[in-house]
């Protein structure tokens, strides 16, 4: 396990890369970006130690990651459409709603 943490600002790729595999095994994206000699190097500093997981706390953030992403999935479409349902209202007042100006002028 790594803590790149003071890293990140440092990073040549930009920070968002490495916060994109933030939390997970990122080994298999370290590998196939082919890093040199120099950035094994810089990531052999910031190596924390070992962690292990049971087989059902896997499963159980799997379970977790993949609820969470699925929310995340709906939550775009949802405010999509509340927004779409704002500018339409607000364009119907503005430009197809009955205009009280006729009234007004008659009353005078």
């Amino acid at each position: 396990m790594y803590d790149v943490t003071n890293y990140l600002d440092d990073h040549p790729g930009g920070a968002e890369v490495m916060l994109d595999v933030a939390g997970q095994d990122a080994d298999e994206f370290f590998e196939d970006i082919g890093h040199s000699k120099e950035a094994r190097e810089e990531l052999a500093k910031h190596y924390i130690g070992e962690f292990h997981m049971d087989e059902e706390t896997k499963a159980k953030l799997a379970a977790q990651a993949e609820a969470s992403k699925n929310a995340a999935q709906k939550t775009p479409v949802g405010v999509i459409v509340v927004v779409f349902l704002f500018v339409a209202a607000l364009a119907y007042q503005v430009f197809l709603a009955p205009s009280n100006d006729n009234e007004a002028t008659s009353e005078l």
